[in-house]
């Protein structure tokens, strides 16, 4: 289905969909680093770093882990 169609579905129904999304995004931005949340839903990388910066999230040990992974 299509996002808008299902969009306006949800909101005949009485479901808030931009809340919700809101509500989803920094969820994930909370759990995953922000290179993962850009890829995995096609958010710019800005983007994804503005929502794991409003979740507030610190991925030094993340990125300290990646720079240890041999190439």
């Amino acid at each position: 289905m299509n996002p808008y169609a299902l969009a306006g579905l949800l909101r005949r129904h009485g479901v808030p969909t931009a809340a919700s999304r809101n509500t989803a995004l920094l969820g994930l931005a909370a759990e995953l680093p922000a290179p993962v949340l850009a890829t995995l839903i096609g958010l710019a990388p800005s983007t994804a770093d503005d929502w794991s910066r409003w979740a507030r999230t610190d991925w030094s040990a993340y990125l300290a882990a990646r720079a240890e992974e041999p190439v």
